[in-house]
């Protein structure tokens, strides 16, 4: 069985404030947080077990803690405007994430999702008996503004918004949060202040995942290269697709330099500016990528999935899985296999 809901920013951001309390109520009893400005919804008996709580911050700023489980698939309907802005991070467990124009994912432990600056339209499939611990910070985009203080929010669109399309995408999807990052979204859960003084508390840890996370896109300064010109571009972008066309050939920095017509210097200074990362860091997190969906996704063996996400051996494989994801392929897997749901890889 699968439950079903939608949400829309189309008639505004109050009005998806009431879709998702609509929504909360529908699956959940609230009884309140004992302080204003905070409601905890417990989910109903029929639905799963677990509670959502919801803080009210500073600007209209919304930060929501998961900790449930279904017991049927749910699937959430998204239509977001561009105003709308959130970070999603999950601490422990595991969702789908498909939205329209950037692809889809397995979204997973350790994981933050920055939201697009565009107005962007898909789903969430949370599975059935998978267990989601997570953090949402949503607001007006605007609202944000204040949470970067005297930096101002011009910090944010230098670093996050210009990155190249390709990053942006895959910071969207979900990157792996640095220690330092993850420790400030846990420390949300273990705030053991007075309720009164809660609010500040949370607040100051708001201003300092955004700080974190404009710091880490920064890079290292140094000389500049030349600029690209726009056949380096349109080289340089085949990379990705190339080295997934041919996952079993054994590629080195020289030998696709060569391919391309280019120097290993210039292949890999490129590559960093479009992608914010490593060719081959880029193109294992890919593979990785690959092998999450095929384990939700399909019944094939562990090994079947190793070989079709370019790892010869098994034990290579679950090594490097368990080493990014946090848990071994079949954990990864058994939430989504407990709802018997099974659709083609795209």
């Amino acid at each position: 069985m699968t439950r079903r809901f939608s949400l829309t920013s189309a008639h505004g951001y109050a009005d998806l404030g009431r879709q998702y309390r609509d929504f909360y109520a529908a699956i959940a009893t609230c009884r309140g947080g004992g302080v204003e400005g905070v409601r905890v919804y417990d989910l109903r008996p029929g639905t799963g077990v677990g509670s959502i709580t919801v803080h009210e911050l500073l600007h209209g700023v919304t930060l929501t803690l998961y900790d449930l489980t279904f017991h049927d698939e749910l699937v959430l309907d998204f239509d977001l405007a561009g105003d709308y802005f959130e970070l999603e991070y999950c601490v422990d467990g595991l969702m789908q994430l498909e939205e329209r124009a950037t692809g889809a994912t397995v979204f997973g432990a350790n994981e933050l999702s920055i939201s697009h600056s565009r107005a962007s339209a898909g789903r969430l499939v949370r599975p059935a008996g998978q267990r989601y611990r997570g953090v949402s910070i949503a607001a007006r985009r605007e609202a944000v503004d204040v949470f970067f203080g005297s930096l101002g929010a011009a910090a944010w669109e230098e670093s996050v918004e210009e990155m190249p399309a390709a990053s942006r995408d895959a910071h969207y999807l979900g990157r792996q949060a640095p220690p330092e990052l993850a420790a400030a979204f846990a420390d949300l859960f273990t705030c053991a202040l007075p309720a009164r003084f809660r609010a500040l508390y949370l607040e100051s840890k708001v201003m300092e995942i955004l700080a974190r996370i404009v710091a880490g896109t920064e890079s290292p300064r140094g000389p500049a290269g030349p600029p690209m010109a726009e056949y380096e571009i349109e080289r340089i972008r085949k990379v990705p697709e190339l080295l997934m066309e041919n996952l079993h050939e054994q590629h080195t920095g020289e030998s696709l330099a060569r391919a391309l017509g280019m120097t290993p210097k210039r292949l890999n200074e490129g590559f960093k500016q479009l992608y914010g990362d490593t060719v081959f860091n880029h193109h294992r997190n890919a593979c990785l990528r690959r092998a999450s969906l095929l384990l939700v996704e399909t019944d094939l063996s562990v090994a079947a999935v190793a070989l079709r996400s370019g790892y010869s051996s098994p034990s290579n494989f679950c090594h490097a899985f368990k080493k990014h994801y946090g848990r071994t392929p079949r954990q990864y897997r058994a939430g989504r296999a407990v709802a018997g749901v099974r659709e083609a890889v795209s």
